[in-house]
């Protein structure tokens, strides 16, 4: 054996020791990553990859995950409406959050174990070696969900040494942060580690109603490890976890405000949320999140001999995630209740064979296993504000309308009526897996991996109580209804019906064919109000269903819905792939290489767990056959659902397709003695991108035909000889990313991707269109100089993050866009006696910008989004021992 396992740990510890004082005088040449599962160095890996060192984390401030993106420009962390809803994205591709149903394009790993939810990885990084960031579908050595890429954080390993750290951090808004470790022998053969970390922050966003203000902090963690060494070649690496999230989370501003906001304010006394970057809201209920994350790991790696290493790794995760949050946006009680609640446990298994075959080549072969059980609680409620709403927007209409419908009067808008479901989902994936590097000569390496997934979701949603006949009400057939009644044809005869169809086909088909603008609007257009229904005065043909002013208004939140399995929807998916990578690298000199490569990547199918689910419309027909469509009230007419089907409106897919990607990649890296350059090229096809994109009064989940994108990367450090001390950092991406194909697509109603097919309906064709939200180019440039004086060390530290200006989201208006300048800066002082001290700011400039956006619920034509965090800073005082 070339050295045992054992010696190894114990030399590493003594050799890290040594160099610590060197650490900033002297640049380390070599950053080692296992991106591959494999430790190599980051020259040698044909891999585009970013690596966040423990020191950068630390001088720069990193927090969280959300942090992180302020030094990797190809990485976006979003995070909407709650603490837990965190989107990750790679490159422009990125998806799940406030869907439980749809799992992240981009896979989140710690310490070689999955983390099914973003939620899961909202803690503070504390103890942290380094992050390594991955783009470009991995989906051959990364066992789920890695189309876009991988974002893996690898933590400190226990020590024979003993050792430990304290720190505590003091920042405006109250922030209070502490964290603490300390590492040690337990014996010869067993070392120990233990962590732990506190933050608490007062919001920074001033709520006039209950519940404080919004995005506080109120975090806690503990991470508690063993590392094990039974024998010279075997080790062993448990893990246990724990962390808490307490928040109320997140804040918006009113950037659009439409007809609804001035009735909310004057006519109801209410208030919202005020624009322009104010950072204040009003509301009537907390936003609280509550997330108890925890889990169990064992990795075991055993040396089979000098050239075989088979290692395990065996995970138990558990994810809970409460929440109560806000719905309406005003401090009126519009939606009275508006929980969620999900409950998600995770079993994983790894195995691993690698080796290398006399020097000419080197295999993985692996297998890995996931058993998910995922249980969703959900309620919406209209709250006693409700009615007053609907009634003054809509003149008191309600009421003329139960009577005729056979409900009685208060009916509709009732407060305590709603939806409320529990849906279960369980998810098996099974991979096989397997990569060979192949030493063509003693420069030229050809690289194939290919991978077999076979994933098997199972849902059930039947458990559904619904309380909200209102929104289950088809105006399109209604309003159809109404007119027939008028002409003395009796709607609910398909004989008389259908002889009036034939002959009068143009006032049939103008109700039928009906888009959300076929409303009274229309008599500001010259149209004339007769038996109740606005005609053309030339012709008699009907302009408008006035009914739809309902539907115009956003006052269908929450449409019909049908619980399945039925006997039409069996509430399964079963999807299976061949992911593969070719690759070939070229060393062009010891410094130098070149690589060029083609991966595909494959996510399972994700079904829509939320309240806006429907059925597929090839199914409509029939479950209405078999007598289980919601609400069904026909008419005899086509096959429609609720208006919402009936106008075409996106969004009625009960499970988006498995999302591919698949990407060419040329990439160079060197290095040299004053810095490294790394530069990748890529050409990415993304085909039935899975979206979840919220529409104001729900969610429409669709497949995005095809998505490219091409770009430009590049990673760089320059230390210029003449002045020892100083470091240059600079990266970027150019990205040009447009639908090829997209029809369908959620839109802004109105917008000219709506009207371009005559109809109004919030739908559209975005083909050939750029996508929003991936600006042209980002990037972030650091600077830091470290002096030595006597007793210590000096450093100061800044770096500024871009992005172009882009559209924030293909359904707001044109005019939401975002651009990011920020700079943040520290400067801290090392001692040789372990205190440290930092001063520290974040968004030191006070940049403003919308993260993301959306619809305002139940209020068409208002829009609001979610502004960055305001300038935040303090000091950090640290102990090492």
């Amino acid at each position: 054996m070339k050295k045992s396992i054992k010696s190894v740990a114990l030399g590493a510890t003594a050799l890290a020791a040594g160099l610590t004082g060197l650490a900033h005088a002297q640049q380390p040449d070599v950053i080692t990553v296992t991106a591959q599962k494999r430790e190599q160095t980051l020259q040698e890996v044909p891999i585009a990859v970013s690596v966040v060192q423990a020191e950068t984390i630390q001088n720069a401030q990193i927090i969280d995950a959300l942090d992180l993106q302020s030094v990797v420009p190809a990485l976006r962390v979003s995070q909407l409406e709650r603490s837990s809803n965190t989107t990750f994205i790679i490159r422009g591709q990125g998806n799940g959050a406030n869907n439980p149903g749809i799992e992240p394009s981009v896979a989140v790993y710690i310490d070689g174990v999955f983390r099914p939810r973003a939620g899961s990885v909202l803690s503070d990084l504390m103890g942290i070696e380094r992050v390594e960031v991955l783009r470009g579908p991995q989906s051959t050595l990364f066992g789920k969900n890695a189309t876009a890429g991988v974002v893996s954080i690898i933590t400190e390993s226990p020590s024979f040494e003993w050792g430990g750290t304290g720190e505590v951090t003091f920042g405006n808004f109250g922030a209070t942060i502490l964290k603490g470790s300390v590492t040690g022998p337990l014996n010869e053969n067993v070392a120990f580690s233990l962590s732990g970390s506190m933050n608490q922050r007062d919001g920074y966003y001033e709520n006039s109603g209950p519940g404080g203000d919004f995005n506080d902090r109120d975090r806690y963690a503990i991470r508690g490890q063993l590392l094990m060494l039974p024998t010279d070649n075997l080790e062993l690496r448990l893990i246990a976890d724990y962390d808490e999230i307490d928040e109320q989370c997140c804040g918006t501003d009113r950037v659009t405000d439409g007809a609804a906001g001035p009735a909310i304010r004057g006519l109801l006394g209410g208030q919202t949320s005020q624009g322009d970057f104010a950072y204040r809201i009003a509301t009537d209920l907390p936003n609280r999140n509550q997330i108890e994350n925890s889990g169990i790991s064992l990795q075991a790696d055993w040396e089979l001999n000098d050239n075989l290493t088979l290692s395990s790794i065996t995970a138990f995760r558990q994810y809970d995630d409460f929440v109560d949050y806000e719905g309406d946006f005003t401090d009126l009680d519009i939606l009275g209740e508006n929980i969620r609640g999900l409950d998600v446990s995770t079993f994983t298994q790894e195995f691993r064979l690698t080796g290398d075959w006399n020097n000419r080549a080197f295999f993985l072969l692996g297998a890995f296993y996931s058993d998910e059980d995922m249980t969703v609680e959900d309620a919406r409620i209209y709250g006693a504000d409700s009615r007053a709403y609907v009634d003054i927007l809509t003149g008191g209409a309600l009421a003329m309308f139960e009577a005729p419908l056979g409900f009685a009067p208060g009916t509709f808008y009732a407060e305590g009526g709603g939806t409320r479901f529990t849906a279960e989902q369980t998810d098996e994936q099974f991979q096989i897996f397997g990569q060979m590097d192949f030493n063509l000569t003693d420069r030229l390496v050809l690289t194939a991996g290919l991978a077999y997934f076979e994933t098997n979701k199972s849902v059930d949603f039947t458990n559904v109580i619904r309380t909200n006949p209102f929104s289950d009400l088809n105006f399109v057939q209604l309003g159809l209804g109404s007119f027939l009644q008028s002409a003395g044809v009796n709607p609910n005869d398909p004989t008389q019906v259908g002889a009036f169809a034939a002959s009068q086909p143009a006032i049939f088909n103008a109700f039928v064919n009906a888009s959300t603008t076929f409303n009274s609007v229309a008599l500001g257009n010259g149209g004339v109000l007769v038996n109740g229904v606005v005609v053309d005065p030339a012709t008699g043909l009907p302009l408008a269903n006035p009914l739809l002013d309902f539907f115009q208004l956003g006052l269908q939140p929450l449409g019909a819905l049908t619980p399945f399995p039925n006997s039409v929807e069996d509430g399964q998916t079963n999807d299976s792939d061949w992911p593969y990578t070719l690759r070939l690298a070229y060393d062009a000199t010891d410094r130098t290489n070149v690589y060029v490569s083609y991966a595909r990547g494959f996510k399972a199918s994700s079904w829509n767990l939320t309240p806006d689910t429907r059925p597929n419309t090839a199914d409509v027909a029939a479950l209405r056959a078999a007598g289980e469509l919601a609400a069904d009230n026909a008419l005899g007419l086509p096959t429609v659902v609720n208006t919402a089907e009936a106008l075409g409106v996106a969004g009625n897919q009960r499970f988006a397709r498995p999302e591919i990607t698949t990407t060419l990649e040329i990439g160079f890296k060197t290095r040299f003695s004053w810095g490294s350059l790394d530069v990748a090229l890529f050409d990415q096809t993304i085909e039935d991108f899975q979206s979840s994109i919220f529409q104001g009064a729900g969610f429409a989940v669709v497949n995005a035909g095809e998505q490219t994108s091409q770009g430009l990367e590049f990673d760089s450090t320059i230390n210029p000889p003449a002045i020892p001390g100083l470091t240059f950092t600079l990266s970027g991406i150019w990205m040009n990313a447009e639908y090829d194909s997209y029809p369908g697509a959620p839109v802004v109603t109105g917008s000219p991707e709506d009207l371009a097919d005559g109809v109004a309906n919030g739908v559209g064709d975005l083909s050939g269109e750029d996508v929003a939200g991936i600006p042209e180019f980002a990037g972030s440039f650091g600077v830091q100089y470290t002096r030595d004086f006597n007793g210590g060390e000096a450093f100061f530290r800044a770096d500024y993050q871009y992005e172009s200006e882009v559209k924030l989201l293909n359904n707001l208006p044109d005019d939401i866009t975002r651009s990011v300048n920020t700079i943040n800066a520290s400067f801290g002082v090392n001692l040789d006696n372990g205190l440290e001290a930092l001063l520290w700011a974040r968004n030191l400039n006070e940049d403003e910008y919308y993260t993301s956006g959306f619809p305002t619920t139940l209020q068409a034509g208002s829009f609001s989004a979610y502004p960055n965090q305001p300038r935040t800073y303090g000091i950090t005082l640290r102990k090492q021992f």
